[in-house]
This record gives C-alpha cells, structure tokens and sequence, in this order.
C-alpha cells in the first residue's frame, strides 16, 4: 500500500432530541492507498472524549468502514440503508447498538480528499443522529 503523512480536518456532530452538539480537531493522520481501498488513520484526542484511540476509516467502494482500537473500541460498517449490529466496549462493558446510515458520500481519489457520514445510532429506547466529515490534505499543503 501507498503510504502518505496527511493533515485532517475531523468534524463531527450528534443530535439527541433537540440537543445538538459538535466538535471539531484538526491532527496529523495517514492516508494509505491500494488493494482497491483507502484507509485514512488517526489518534483521537481528549476533545473527543476518546483519547489513546486510533481510528481508521476504510473505503472500500460505497462500503465505509470506521473502526476504533484502545481504550475504547468497535467497528462500524456502513453501507447505504442498511442496518448493522455491533456492540462498544467501553470500560463498563459491552453495549449493544445498532447503525443505520442515511448518508454516505467519499471522495478519496486524489491528493485532497474527504469522508462524510451521517447514521442513526439506536441503543435500547435511545436513538442519535451522527454526523462525521474527515477532510484530508498532504501534509505542508495550503489550501
């Protein structure tokens, strides 16, 4: 796989009833490139709230998958409309969720490039609206 050194603009947002709150981080990541995928790598950060963990995502055709390692860990896949089960495991155990993305859209085929996702997060009674934008550009590139 190609390997390049990137700068990332993460952006990400949930809504839980008429509550919406956002953050964004900009950080240091890979983007590796080959086998007919992309991944794009990067540390959380404290902002986050999920600090010592490495998220990927990884492109592959109009499948997205985001998986998190560390301290907290899970993988999503995404795949328009269609429903997927997993489970976080948290420091308090495991918690059982299901995701339904409504949105996903990629761009990863040039030198700057960009991820957007929104799904639905349903944990027992609870639902949230997730919304997650991963911009990329070399790094030493100004825009």
């Amino acid at each position: 796989m190609d390997k390049y050194n990137v700068i990332l603009n993460v952006r990400g947002s949930h809504v839980i009833g008429e509550e919406e709150a956002s953050l964004e981080l900009i950080t240091e990541g890979l983007l590796l490139r080959g086998d007919g995928k992309c991944i794009i790598e990067y540390e959380e950060s404290e902002l986050s709230g999920t600090e010592n963990t490495r998220t990927r995502l990884i492109v592959e055709g109009d499948r997205i998958k985001l998986r998190r390692s560390g301290e907290l860990s899970t993988e999503f896949v995404f795949t328009k409309s269609q429903l997927y089960e997993t489970a976080y495991d948290t420091p308090l155990g495991l918690v059982q969720m299901t995701v339904l993305p409504t949105q996903i859209t990629s761009d990863v085929s040039g030198q700057c490039g960009s991820v957007d996702l929104e799904y639905v997060v349903n944990i027992g009674s609870y639902s949230v609206i997730n919304r997650l934008n991963v911009g990329y550009r070399p790094k030493g590139f100004k825009s």
